[in-house]
């Protein structure tokens, strides 16, 4: 990538850009409420499922059906199958009210023309735009992704932000071969086995007292 567009995607993935990612916990605050996850041991494995079952590996898998789409048309098919994936209502409110704020933050900034899409359809899209090299963007994206939710935990567990980071390191592997896998993936690959974390992501949003938005 030119070194600009290295620089704009850290920009994109960084918890300083503007799409109030940092309010959203991905079912993870009923999941702590619930004992599910008390320490940073269960934090990782839940991460990991997440990565490899579940909405993460989706989303890897539409941010690169994005980044090789050719149409508008079809950017807009992806965001309807990435809604259509969505196991809840705030799974809904996580993707396309981020996707929605990084599409006009971006068109704004750059001087863009992005639709409104799915967080990853969007980034995906802006990515291809950019000529940025998918092979870096993915695994990026899914760090971006995980460190937001280990965010939500040492907040709310709580956990120390050093062990957070351990969480983080350990997760590494994962989120490459996860990002590998999805260079070469398609629709008919995508799918969730993660009841616990969906389940989670519907019982939040009844929780009496709430922290995060999800």
């Amino acid at each position: 990538m030119s070194f600009s567009a290295q620089h704009k995607l850290m920009a994109w993935l960084s918890p300083s850009y503007p799409i109030g990612a940092f309010s959203y916990s991905h079912g993870l605050e009923h999941a702590i409420e619930n004992g599910d996850v008390i320490n940073a041991a269960h934090l990782r494995d839940w991460l990991a499922d997440v990565l490899q079952f579940g909405s993460g590996r989706n989303d890897a898998i539409l941010l690169s059906l994005a980044y090789k789409a050719q149409t508008d048309d079809r950017l807009s098919e992806l965001t309807e199958l990435t809604e259509a994936l969505c196991p809840s209502a705030e799974r809904y409110l996580e993707t396309t009210a981020q996707g929605r704020a990084f599409c006009k933050v971006t068109s704004d900034v750059y001087g863009t023309d992005l639709p409104s899409l799915s967080l990853p359809v969007a980034i995906g899209a802006a990515a291809s735009d950019e000529g940025m090299d998918l092979a870096d963007v993915l695994p990026l994206y899914l760090h971006s992704f995980v460190a937001n939710i280990i965010s939500a935990g040492v907040r709310f567990i709580p956990i120390g932000q050093t062990e957070g980071q351990k969480v983080l390191y350990e997760l590494f592997d994962v989120i490459e071969d996860v990002a590998k896998a999805a260079m070469t993936s398609n629709e008919t690959e995508l799918g969730s086995a993660c009841f616990l974390g969906d389940i989670a992501s519907m019982k939040h949003a009844v929780m009496t007292t709430r922290i995060f938005r999800t």
